[in-house]
């Protein structure tokens, strides 16, 4: 018997019947199984009648192409800052640190203000970030975009709890980038009430 239509499956009792495509023809083949054999003839079936992925059209993920470092607007370094502050995350932050010292004036951290390497950078906020819950951190103003040889700097609103006090405490974050090469690097992190 020919079957002119889609592939089928038909289960009866003790035997199995199913379509097989081959080409343009269906041929209807009946099969007498124990029902180990018959869960082994669905997942064929199943998978006979299921196309590749390749097969229908779809071209493989493209690599994500990666921007150019002396096109990278300011903001995205920000963006990417903001993102490692709120996850916590000294590695990140400090990656970002370029060639030169960091300037840091933070309460509790570094009070006086001093100029710190990007091991210094890691190890200060891995112990900040390990006392204090991150609660809130997001710039809310940028100045200086537009120039691309100066520096720039963008505000951020920043809650935290103290995790020994248990105390929250609110402060503005100034943080600084400047070029280095191709790319933005850090050069200041400040806060003030």
């Amino acid at each position: 018997m020919i079957n002119w239509h889609m592939p089928c499956l038909y289960i009866k009792g003790q035997g199995m019947s199913f379509c097989v495509l081959s080409g343009d023809w269906g041929r209807k083949m009946v099969f007498s199984t124990s029902r180990y054999m018959k869960a082994v003839l669905i997942t064929a079936a199943l998978f006979a009648a299921t196309p590749p992925v390749f097969a229908q059209g779809r071209k493989p993920a493209a690599r994500q192409q990666q921007i150019p470092l002396d096109e990278v607007n300011p903001q995205v370094a920000f963006a990417r800052f903001e993102g490692a502050w709120k996850r916590a995350d000294a590695e990140m932050i400090s990656r970002m640190t370029g060639s030169n010292k960091v300037f840091v004036q933070m309460k509790g951290v570094a009070d006086s203000g001093e100029f710190y390497s990007r091991s210094q950078i890691f190890f200060m906020l891995k112990n900040l970030f390990r006392e204090n819950q991150q609660i809130k951190f997001e710039f809310v103003k940028y100045h200086n975009l537009d120039s691309a040889d100066r520096k720039v700097y963008a505000i951020a609103y920043r809650n935290y709890k103290n995790i020994r006090s248990e105390k929250v405490f609110q402060d503005k974050v100034y943080v600084t980038l400047c070029r280095e090469g191709k790319e933005w690097v850090l050069a200041e992190i400040k806060t003030t009430r």
